[in-house]
Parts: structure tokens; C-alpha cells; sequence
């Protein structure tokens, strides 16, 4: 397993001309599913290293993944699509980003959480098994927590 912290996955970018309103053309850019926020992004036609476009308005629009989850990522590369890459494998790393950064999250307001009434201590108590819940799936993929 790759060091969460620092590893850059590769996402196949698909090139496409991009248009003005009036049909002219307008250049090239690069079209790839992020692999945190599982979403379409556009970048530049040069492939390499970018970071990622994780808008918190787009992320809570199509509520895929909680936009509080896909920052502080280390960015991905944009490479051709036929280059012989595990995408699939690649798209993982990046959920496993995503799902540890939820973990931390999670385990922070779980500490923060000073519960009085019996509703307050459920709540504690539910989040506090989701924790456990993503914590095992982090452990058996070997994920550092």
C-alpha cells in the first residue's frame, strides 16, 4: 500500500476540443472522474500532476462525498487512457483518501462530543460505530489511520 499521504493516483484523462458559444474552437483540455470526489473535472490539454477541483457547492449538490473529506488530498496525475494503469486500482487509492480523511474527521467530533442528555449519548454512541465500521475497512486494506 502507497503512503496516503503523499501518493498522487492516476486518473485516465480523456482529451476533448472545447468550443466557444459561436462554434468556434477554442482549444483542448483534459476530462477525468476524480478519484476523490468521484465527479467530472476539466483541466488543461498537458498531462502531470494537478490538484484536484473538489468544490464544496458541487460536492453538496450531488452529495456523493462530503466535500470536508476530499480536501487536503495530494492531488492525482492526469495521464492517456491507454497507458497500461490498474484504473481501477488507482480510483481506489483515492477513495482510500477520501474514507481515512472521513475517519479522522469523524474521530475528531467524536472527541470534541460531550453528551448530557440520553439523545446526545446515542448519537455519541452511533457515530462512534461508524468510526469502528471504518476503521476495520482502513485496517484490512492496510491504511495507515
Amino acid at each position: 500500500m502507497h503512503d496516503l499521504d503523499t501518493y498522487q493516483p492516476r486518473v485516465a484523462a480523456t482529451l476533448v476540443q472545447d468550443y466557444f458559444p459561436n462554434g468556434k474552437l477554442a482549444g483542448e483540455s483534459r476530462v477525468i472522474t476524480c478519484p476523490y470526489c468521484r465527479l467530472q473535472h476539466s483541466h488543461g490539454a498537458v498531462l502531470g500532476h494537478r490538484a484536484p477541483h473538489c468544490l464544496d457547492v458541487v460536492a453538496k449538490r450531488n452529495q456523493v462525498v462530503d466535500p470536508r473529506d476530499t480536501r487536503s488530498t495530494p492531488g492525482y496525475v492526469l495521464c492517456e487512457p491507454d497507458e497500461p494503469v490498474n484504473w481501477q486500482l488507482e480510483y481506489v487509492y483515492g477513495q482510500m483518501v477520501v474514507l481515512r480523511n472521513k475517519y479522522r474527521r469523524l474521530s475528531a467530533e467524536h472527541e470534541r462530543m460531550d453528551p448530557w442528555t440520553a439523545r446526545e449519548k446515542r448519537v455519541k454512541q452511533n457515530l462512534r460505530a461508524e468510526i469502528d465500521g471504518i476503521a476495520t475497512v482502513l485496517r484490512k486494506a492496510g491504511v495507515s489511520l
